[in-house]
C-alpha cells in the first residue's frame, strides 16, 4: 500500500509581486517588477512541465498560490499556470484550491475570473480592520476595503473564505483588537489565520522599533490578545485546529495541513520549496535569478531530522501526532526518544498523551509555550 508521505499531496505556486512592500515583511516578495509577471508566468509553466514527473501525485492533491500578492497577476497569466498543471497530471482533483489576495487589488471581474478557472478557497491579508493600525505597518488597502472584498468573494460564489490578521501591531489596544476580531467573525469568512506580529530582523519595522520611532504594546497586552483570540473565535463557532489557525466545521485549510504533517508538496516559481520526505529543493528567490534559470538548492534530510521536524510541525496541530504513524516511518519510537522530557511536559501540562489513540498534543496551556516543546526534538 502507498503511504501519505510516498505521494505528492500539495501543489504550491509562488507569486512574488506586490505593489508595496508592507513594513514587517521579510518574505521573498518584490515591489516594482509588475513588467516581468508575463515572462515569469512563461518560466513557471516552464518549470511545470521539466518536472511534472519527478514523483507521483496524489489525486486529491490541494493547490496553492501564494506570495507576494498572487491577485496581482493578471488572470490571463494565472490562466497559463493552471492550464500548465492540468496538462501536466498536477492538477488532477484537488480537494483544495486557494489563491492569496490583497484587498484592494481585486474586483468582482477578477473573482469571477478566478471561480472559472476552479479556485474555490480565497485568502485574504487583512491583518487589521483599524485603519490606523493598517497604514503604520504600511499596508495599502483600508478595514471598509478589505471588508468590501470579503463580501465580492461570497457574492462571487466562493464559500471558503478566509483572512489572515494579527496582534501586537504598532498603536495597537486590546479595545481596537477586539473590534478587529468583532468585524472579522461578522463579514462571514470561515477561516481566521490570527498570528503575533514578529519583528524581523533587517525589516523597517525592525529598524523603527529598534530606533525607538514605533512602539509596540507589551508582552502583558499581547498574551491578553492571544487570550481574547481563542475566547471569542471559540464562542462564535471557530474550532481552533492549529495553534494560529481558527475554522468553521469544514473550512480549515486542507493545503497547510499537508505542511503540518509533513507530507511531500512540490513547489513552483522564485523561492519555492519541494519537498518528498527525503530531501527540501529550494529555488532562487529573486525574480531575475529564477528567470535566467539559477541552480536551486538542495538539502538532504537525515532520518533524525525529519523525525523530528515531523514532531513539531505535527504538535502544532489541536489534534496532535499520530505515535504509530511516526514510528511506521521514521523507525522512531518518540515516547522513549524524548522518555524523560516528554513525562516532565505531560507533568507541567503542557503535554497531553493518549495512550489508547496513540496521539501526542499539546494542550491549551501548552500551545502558549509551543516552543520551549519544539525544542525538545532539535
Amino acid at each position: 500500500m502507498t503511504e501519505k508521505w510516498q505521494q505528492i499531496q500539495g501543489i504550491y505556486v509562488h507569486i512574488p509581486f506586490c505593489m508595496q512592500k508592507c513594513l514587517y515583511c521579510d518574505f521573498a516578495s518584490f515591489a516594482g517588477k509588475s513588467g516581468l509577471m508575463h515572462q515569469y508566468a512563461l518560466k513557471v509553466c516552464e518549470e511545470i512541465r521539466s518536472r511534472a514527473a519527478e514523483m507521483k501525485v496524489e489525486g486529491r492533491a490541494t493547490v496553492y498560490f501564494g506570495g507576494g500578492t498572487p491577485s496581482l497577476l493578471p488572470p490571463g497569466d494565472l490562466k497559463l499556470i493552471i492550464a500548465e498543471l492540468r496538462q501536466s497530471k498536477l492538477w488532477l482533483e484537488p480537494a483544495e484550491v486557494t489563491l492569496e489576495a490583497n484587498p484592494g487589488t481585486i474586483d468582482a471581474n477578477r473573482l469571477s475570473a478566478y471561480r472559472r478557472l476552479g479556485i474555490d478557497r480565497i485568502s485574504f491579508g487583512v491583518q487589521s480592520l483599524n485603519d490606523a493600525e493598517l497604514k503604520r505597518i504600511g499596508r495599502l488597502h483600508t478595514a471598509q476595503e478589505a471588508l468590501a472584498a470579503i463580501a465580492s468573494a461570497r457574492e462571487a460564489g466562493f464559500a471558503r473564505v478566509s483572512a489572515d490578521l494579527m496582534y501586537g501591531l504598532p498603536g495597537q489596544t486590546l479595545t481596537s483588537f477586539e473590534q478587529t476580531l468583532k468585524f472579522a467573525i461578522a463579514s462571514g469568512v470561515g477561516h481566521l489565520s490570527v498570528y503575533g506580529l514578529t519583528i524581523e530582523e533587517g525589516t523597517p519595522l525592525a529598524a523603527a522599533v529598534s530606533d525607538g520611532s514605533i512602539l509596540l504594546p507589551d508582552e502583558e497586552e499581547c498574551e491578553a490578545m492571544y487570550d481574547q483570540t481563542i475566547r471569542c473565535l471559540e464562542q462564535k463557532g471557530f474550532r481552533r485546529y492549529e495553534i494560529s489557525n481558527f475554522a468553521q466545521s469544514g473550512q480549515e485549510s486542507l493545503h497547510n495541513i499537508v505542511y503540518w504533517n509533513y507530507l511531500p508538496y512540490m513547489g513552483f516559481g522564485s523561492a519555492a520549496c519541494s519537498f518528498d520526505g527525503q530531501r527540501r529543493r529550494t529555488n532562487a528567490e529573486a525574480i531575475e535569478d529564477y528567470l535566467k534559470g539559477s541552480a536551486p538548492s538542495l538539502e538532504e534530510i537525515a532520518t533524525r531530522t525529519g523525525f523530528a521536524e515531523a514532531m513539531f510541525l505535527g504538535l502544532r496541530k489541536t489534534d496532535g501526532v499520530d505515535l504509530m504513524e511516526i514510528k511506521r516511518r521514521f523507525g522512531i519510537d518518540a515516547c522513549e526518544f524524548l522518555a524523560a522530557e516528554s513525562a516532565s511536559s505531560i507533568k507541567k501540562g503542557l503535554l497531553r498523551l493518549d495512550g489508547k489513540k496513540r496521539r501526542l498534543s499539546l494542550t491549551e496551556h501548552g500551545m502558549k509555550f509551543g516552543n520551549e516543546i519544539f525544542r525538545l526534538f532539535v
